[in-house]
């Protein structure tokens, strides 16, 4: 499994350099690198925190601030993963503090919520440390198409509907018999999908019967999970669970 660190030091200094001319220097493929494009979105716990990465670092706990460009200063590559070293600065002190992130692909479920998210995520400031999660829960959903294997406890063989989430909010797939699609909604701690609409074609009688149970319990759907060996749980307010797999 990757394992990925960024590390920000914050400095005072960096406030001095920009009242003074810099001195010419060699092209630094390092110093050059172009700002982070991708947003990393972390939150945790006890105590409640958070960080966004994206054209600015921002971190919070409590009281404790730091912010600054997200552009790299030191980029070191090892097996384990990257190293990537960012200048921030401690909001309202001229204090140097060094921050480390460390990121962990894997399924990180949220220890208030339960949402899953696609990243364990450790932040370092100073000699705090802070444990959560990050990136976006939906990117779990958005593999793919899954295909049904249980649908309320009962296993499914035939005719298995499918499902495959969209960005746009859409979820479409192979209902037993018919296409449908519906809208999907990913909340803070919470998945739930909209009435699904689709074709009227007529298919046997045990056909139509998973259909409708499956398109029933796609509608109860409150929130989701990822088991261990990968499969999709989404589970409804009663605690039924439709499981698919890729």
């Amino acid at each position: 499994m990757s394992r990925t660190a960024f590390t920000f030091t914050a400095a005072a200094s960096l406030l001095l350099a920009c009242a003074s001319p810099a001195p010419e220097r060699a092209a630094d493929p390092v110093a050059d690198v172009a700002p982070v494009r991708t947003t990393l979105i972390a939150r945790g716990n006890e105590p409640a925190w958070s960080l966004r990465i994206d054209q600015s670092l921002r971190f919070e706990s409590g009281e404790l601030h730091v912010s600054g460009p997200a552009k790299p200063v030191v980029v070191t590559d090892a097996a384990s993963g990257s190293r990537q070293r960012y200048a921030a600065a401690l909001r309202d002190r001229a204090l140097a503090v060094s921050v480390e992130v460390l990121t962990v692909p894997r399924v990180c479920r949220d220890s208030m919520s339960g949402m899953p998210y696609p990243l364990a995520v450790e932040v370092l400031v100073g000699e705090r440390r802070f444990s959560g999660c990050g990136g976006d829960p939906g990117a779990l959903l958005r593999t793919g198409d899954w295909t049904l294997v249980e649908l309320g406890g009962a296993a499914v063989t035939n005719a298995a509907p499918t499902l495959r989430f969209g960005a746009d909010g859409r979820v479409a797939g192979y209902a037993g018999c018919n296409r449908y699609h519906a809208a999907y909604t990913l909340g803070g701690e919470t998945l739930t999908i909209g009435r699904a609409a689709g074709t009227r074609m007529a298919c046997p009688a045990q056909q139509m019967a998973q259909e409708q149970r499956f398109l029933e319990l796609l509608s109860a759907v409150r929130r989701f999970d990822i088991a261990d060996d990968g499969s999709l749980l989404l589970i409804g307010e009663a605690g039924q669970v439709v499981r698919a797999r890729r």
